[in-house]
This record gives C-alpha cells, structure tokens and sequence, in this order.
C-alpha cells in the first residue's frame, strides 16, 4: 500500500471534529425541542432588548442547520436570550464575513463558559439592522 501515513495529531484532530459535530447535533435537537411551542409562551432579547419581532428571530433560530465551511470567519457578534418559563436559552449569533445574511450560531451551555460550541448557521435578513 503507497501512500503516506498520517500522524497520531491528524487522527486526534479528525476524532475531536467527529465528536463536535454530534455534540453540535445533540445541541440543535435540543434547542428544536427548547423552542417546540408557541411564539406567545417566549420572551426574546437581541443585544440585552426585547426584539422586535420575536416571532421572527425565532423562526431564524428553528432554522439553525448544518453548513460546512466555506473559507470565511464569522464577524459582528449578535447575543440573543429566548426564555421561556424558568428556562433560558442563551446564543451568540455572529455574521459570516463573506455573506451577509448568514449568520454562525454559537451556544455557550454554561453561564460564562469561554468555550462556545458551534451549532450551525442560519440565513435570515431578520438581524441585518442589529
């Protein structure tokens, strides 16, 4: 067999991408589920202010999917809290740097935790004067 072998770094790299990606699964069906119930019943806030149209930024948000890479860096960050009852959800959504309606969406699962986890993208225009 020709070829190359690949270092043990390559193999750790491919294996800790694998699982970000099921965690990154694991996260948008919870989310999905988090945001399973009538507009009513949340309370949205983009940049710390009650949206104006939550009804919208919620349907952005039950849009999130998976996108691969396309060579471009997510930019201008956008917090939003959607509550609902005693629970929060909390994202940072940050706009991609080549194509202005998609937007990269993080979910910090730990109040203050450094270490966000990417859940997906959503293309929306709901966001473009944020």
């Amino acid at each position: 067999m020709g070829g190359r072998a690949l270092s043990p770094a390559y193999g750790r790299d491919h294996v800790a991408r694998g699982l970000r990606n099921v965690e990154a699964w694991r996260a948008r069906i919870a989310i999905r589920e988090f945001l399973n119930a009538p507009n009513g019943e949340f309370m949205v806030l983009v940049n710390g202010r009650p949206a104006p149209d939550s009804g919208a930024v919620l349907g952005a948000i039950r849009g999130v999917h998976l996108r691969m890479s396309h060579h471009t860096y997510p930019n201008h960050e956008i917090p939003i809290v959607i509550r609902r009852k005693q629970d929060a959800l909390e994202l940072t959504l940050s706009r991609d740097s080549g194509l202005a309606r998609e937007y990269w969406v993080f979910w910090t699962r730990d109040g203050g935790d450094p270490n966000r986890l990417e859940i997906g993208r959503l293309e929306t225009s709901v966001f473009d004067t944020q």
